[in-house]
């Protein structure tokens, strides 16, 4: 009787166990048809939950807009990478499809190598990837339309700016909810617009940004800035008459955003009629307007930099020699601030006789830095600087402050007018009707400020081809870019990443190189030095009064110690490169385990426990006295 019993208790385990795997795979397909749109976000870092930013955007959404998001599934199995940042792109997608209300739609297209919708990411100028060498590609990118038929498509969606994924969906989206071009109105004392009828064109600078942005001159004497002003650019203002600082005063202050460009010597500013190697104007700093923002520079410094110097022909007696010319400046890796979209992708920038920004005592706004110099920087005077002196000699006189300079900085905040005695009067006694305008006091600051204006001349952007030598252009759309999206995108930062390290992996790993890093290399330097000694005993026995013979078997004796002692080595080197990854693989096989069989184990442990105590019901059941 009791293998019957056995047999039943194994078959009602059985029983419970495909019960449980049934009932979880019941319970997943009810959520993937009942619950479709439901998410909770477990992530650290909130990295599917959408910043108060992006949904005043979706909230300002009023047309309906389609996204289709083209993406190759043999791309995403074959780089591991785009696995989790693919993951991150849907589930974003899917919160600004629900927090639209229906506005914006998002369809997933799968494009295979050589199919229709492949046809159409090309026809979109998605970025393709080969697959195999048969030129198959791969694509992951975003298309979309509004009601207007404007088109907006992010080529690739690269996973380095996985922490900028929000911000860049959330642009995306403001472009096409609002399809109307920016105006871009420039108050320009570098002569950057040029004169098309007399010959000279604009700067590279200014086309680029005429290629997304309506661009308007605005004279240095204006009374008002127009208000369907997107973004202001001030390029060293030198010549600015006080209507004009107080108009834009008003437009900074009513919360339009302004991208300042101040300089302490403007190297390629207009020249003076007298000397032209001197500029007409070389400085500009609009003092009355940066105090009331909050910041300040001096304009009779200038920031060197031993570390960022740029190298040019200088002179060493009777000779020229190649050395670092201080007041001009290579940015490039940490100079550049990672967590603001404006600089973060830049490679590399050029400026030329920059100042030093800083905060004013005080100030009700804050200033962040965008770009900084290295501790190895020092303040010079504007005037040795603008007598172009010897390289060497600025060389001679360097010493590092140990400051990190600041020159390019973002300014938000609470700010006062420049102008509390009220607006300026007009020596021509003519307002053009902006007396009845009210006068703002207050308001909220959204400005980028750079203490350099020579970063924007042609040099420095692109070379005779027309060609990009350097991030200076894409600072500047940059910069727009995210002053034109209004607070909402501007608030809008990076969320995090994905792929979070291992850090017990990584402390592991660390101390085995520690450990085992120098006998490695002791061993390499031994095996060079036996593979030398070897080449060196294969050269011909000459004799020199000694038995031939006896030196030919010396020789081969040692030969025969050099080789053996060679595979020691190498047996040696094999055991120290086993031994380094040892630990670090049998971690790593561990987190597979507990990653990949995890719920498996404690999906059976379960059913396995449901088994026995049901077990010990029926035993318990089964215990009762007869009759009772």
């Amino acid at each position: 009787m009791s293998k019957p019993a056995m047999n039943t208790g194994i078959a009602g385990r059985l029983v419970v166990v495909v019960s449980a795997i049934v009932i979880f795979l019941s319970i997943n397909l009810i959520a993937s048809l009942k619950l479709e749109g439901a998410q909770v976000d477990l992530t650290e870092q909130k990295l599917f939950t959408l910043a108060d930013g992006a949904k005043a955007i979706l909230a300002d959404v009023r047309e309906p807009i389609k996204v289709t998001l083209y993406r190759s599934r043999d791309l995403i199995n074959a780089v591991p990478d785009l696995q989790p940042h693919a993951t991150q792109v849907a589930g974003l997608l899917r919160s600004f499809e629900q927090q639209s209300g229906g506005k914006i739609s998002v369809d997933v297209v799968d494009v295979q190598p050589f199919s229709p919708e492949e046809d159409q990411a090309l026809a979109y100028k998605l970025a393709g990837f080969n697959l195999n060498r048969a030129g198959d590609k791969g694509y992951f990118g975003l298309v979309g339309t509004n009601t207007v038929d404007t088109l907006e498509t992010i080529a690739f969606l690269d996973p380095s700016r996985q922490a900028f994924l929000q911000y860049d969906l959330a642009r995306f989206v403001h472009r096409l909810a609002n399809p109307k071009e920016p105006k871009v109105a420039v108050v320009d004392g570098m002569s950057m617009l040029g004169v098309r009828d007399a010959g000279r064109m604009p700067w590279a600078v200014v086309e680029m940004l005429s290629q997304d942005y309506a661009v308007t001159p605005l004279p240095p004497n204006m009374t008002s800035v127009p208000p369907d002003t997107d973004v202001l650019i001030v390029a060293h203002p030198a010549t600015l008459t006080p209507q004009a600082e107080y108009a834009i005063d008003q437009f900074v202050l009513g919360g339009g955003p302004a991208l300042v460009f101040v300089d302490p010597f403007a190297e390629r500013s207009a020249p003076s009629q007298q000397n032209a190697m001197i500029p007409m104007y070389p400085s500009s700093d609009i003092a009355p307007l940066m105090t009331a923002w909050g910041v300040a520079m001096d304009p009779t410094k200038v920031v060197g930099d031993s570390d960022m110097a740029l190298q040019t022909v200088g002179t060493a007696g009777r000779q020229q020699v190649v050395a670092n010319y201080l007041p001009w400046l290579k940015i490039d890796g940490d100079a550049f601030n990672q967590d603001d979209p404006v600089t973060a992708r830049l490679n590399v920038m050029r400026m030329s006789s920059a100042g030093a920004l800083h905060p004013v005592d005080g100030a009700t706004t804050t200033m962040v830095p965008l770009i900084q110099t290295t501790p190895n920087s020092m303040l010079l005077d504007q005037a040795l600087v603008m007598q172009r002196p010897n390289p060497n000699y600025l060389l001679g006189q360097f010493v590092p402050s140990g400051v990190r300079q600041v020159l390019a900085a973002e300014v938000t905040g609470p700010a006062h007018t420049a102008f509390p005695d009220g607006k300026p009067a007009d020596p021509e006694g003519d307002d053009k009707g902006s007396e009845t305008a009210p006068q703002l006091t207050s308001g909220n600051v959204n400005l980028i400020v750079v203490a350099d204006a020579d970063m924007l001349a042609d040099d420095h952007v692109v070379n005779r081809n027309g060609q990009p030598v350097s991030s200076n252009g894409d600072f500047v759309l940059n910069a727009v870019e995210k002053l034109a999206g209004g607070d909402a995108l501007i608030a809008l930062r990076g969320g995090g990443q994905v792929s979070r390290p291992f850090t017990r992996l990584q402390a592991m790993q660390a101390s085995a190189d520690e450990t085992y890093r120098a006998k490695e290399q002791d061993l390499t330097k031994e095996l060079a030095d036996i593979q030398q000694r070897l080449l060196e005993l294969q050269a011909p026995v000459q004799s020199g009064g000694e038995d031939l013979q006896a030196m030919y078997e010396r020789q081969q004796a040692e030969i025969t110690t050099a080789n053996t002692r060679m595979m020691e080595v190498r047996r040696e080197l094999r055991d120290i490169r086993a031994a380094l990854r040892s630990d670090v693989d049998r971690m790593d096989t561990w987190l597979k385990v507990l990653n990949i069989g995890l719920v498996p184990i404690l999906l059976i442990l379960a059913a396995l426990g449901v088994a026995l105590w049901q077990r010990a019901r029926r035993s318990s059941a089964n215990a009762q006295p007869v009759g009772e």
